[in-house]
């Protein structure tokens, strides 16, 4: 006998409530949660996903050698190259659809750089770190390159966590090369017009979705371009999480444990 679930509750973030930061002549930034300069305490954090910036960065400019400790950051890339380079030796130009991680742990210096003569289009985000996981503490570098095909029609699962991975049927590759010292799953797809999932958000999980290119639908929702929806599921049983995609879209799925924030 089959089991009816209740859709996950939707809350919008439209585009256009996001804090638009041009600190200088090459950055312009979208900010989805307070971050540098924009404070707003309404908007602190989701659950582990404390950053996350739609970041424009012009041709040859970058963000210059600078410290982080304590965060679990990963970028991934929309349009142009994105190049870095850290303190621990590593260093690596890497084009769209492809995502660089990076644990500072107890402290690291790096630097993001668009060395190219394109725009450079990246979403960069942070979550806060276990910091009883196995292995943190020492900061650690990674990345993975993918071509369209790993993401088209499908969702993709770039990073895992310390927590459980769901059991989505549309899921491409299995367990994710990167981990997280979080309890999150980081998935993407670029997807055709008519493209539909059908996902259970498991008991106490949450999820935040940001719709990167074209149009989609959040259960009966619709997101264009750089909005974004906040899920949250129920404390006691599993929830429906129905994506679509009449025109087409790229997007990106957060999914990890609930919280009592907003």
């Amino acid at each position: 006998m089959s089991v009816t679930l209740p859709s996950a509750a939707v809350r919008l973030v439209p585009a256009a409530s996001l804090h638009v930061s041009k600190p200088t002549w090459w950055l312009e930034s979208r900010f989805h949660f307070s971050f540098a300069d924009y404070w707003d305490p309404e908007r602190m954090h989701f659950g582990a996903l404390r950053v996350m910036n739609d970041d424009l960065v012009k041709p040859r400019a970058g963000f210059g050698r600078h410290p982080h400790r304590h965060a679990e950051i990963f970028s991934y890339i929309l349009q142009g190259n994105l190049s870095h380079a850290d303190s621990m030796g590593s260093s690596e130009a890497l084009p769209r659809g492809c995502v660089q991680y990076m644990s500072a742990g107890r402290g690291v210096t790096h630097s993001e750089m668009n060395d190219h003569d394109e725009t450079c289009r990246f979403i960069q985000v942070w979550l806060t770190p276990d910091t009883t996981a196995p292995g943190y503490g020492e900061p650690k570098y990674g990345s993975t390159r993918y071509t369209k095909a790993d993401r088209h029609n499908q969702l993709l699962h770039m990073l895992s966590g310390t927590g459980p991975s769901p059991a989505w049927h549309s899921v491409n590759g299995g367990m994710a090369p990167i981990r997280l010292h979080q309890d999150g799953n980081v998935f993407v797809s670029e997807s055709d017009a008519g493209a539909a999932y059908e996902l259970q958000l498991a008991a106490r999980r949450q999820a935040y979705i940001l719709c990167m290119e074209g149009s989609m639908r959040v259960n009966s929702d619709q997101l264009q371009a750089r909005d974004a929806a906040k899920l949250k599921g129920a404390d006691d049983s599993a929830t429906l999480l129905k994506l679509s995609t009449a025109e087409g879209a790229h997007f990106m799925v957060i999914e990890m444990a609930k919280s009592d924030d907003q």
